[in-house]
């Protein structure tokens, strides 16, 4: 099985703050649904060639990357709505 990455880049300490929310919530959101499987995944923080830090986001399955990347969009725009 291959990895499926989602590269993040945050351009603010707070939005940094904001993913650690966010992938617990994730979690905690999807193992309360009291499903078989939960979202199996890492978080590391990776250097660009430009330099620039981001965070990449590590799953086994696409279901969980594409779960997770939208559950993301939609906090960012939460917090950007308040």
């Amino acid at each position: 099985m291959s990895d499926i990455v989602v590269n993040l880049h945050l351009g603010s300490p707070e939005e940094d703050a904001l993913l650690s929310a966010t992938l617990d919530a994730f979690v905690i959101e999807q193992l309360d649904r009291e499903t078989d499987e939960g979202p199996e995944m890492m978080v590391r923080t990776a250097v660009r060639p430009t330099g620039e830090f981001c965070k990449e986001i590590v799953f086994q399955s696409q279901k969980w990357a594409e779960a997770f990347q939208t559950y993301w969009e939609s906090q960012k725009m939460q917090v950007s709505a308040a």
